[in-house]
């Protein structure tokens, strides 16, 4: 696992990202599209064109138990 330490103000805690991700269907009436590496909703179901996929990867993160 990789650990992931953020700065911006106040006590944050540290981010665990496993090696493990997650497949994700978007909301209905919407569609995912990719661009260098992130995603983004676009409304309107899903066709095929550039940059549009079915689900979104996003990988795992876990955070200690306070």
């Amino acid at each position: 696992m990789k650990t992931v330490k953020y700065k911006k103000g106040g006590k944050v805690p540290k981010l665990s990202i496993s090696n493990k991700s997650v497949m994700v269907d978007p909301p209905k009436g919407f569609h995912w599209m990719e661009e260098q590496g992130r995603y983004y909703l676009m409304k309107g179901d899903y066709k095929p064109h550039p940059g549009a996929i079915k689900q979104a990867k996003f990988k795992q993160a876990n955070h200690p138990k306070s």
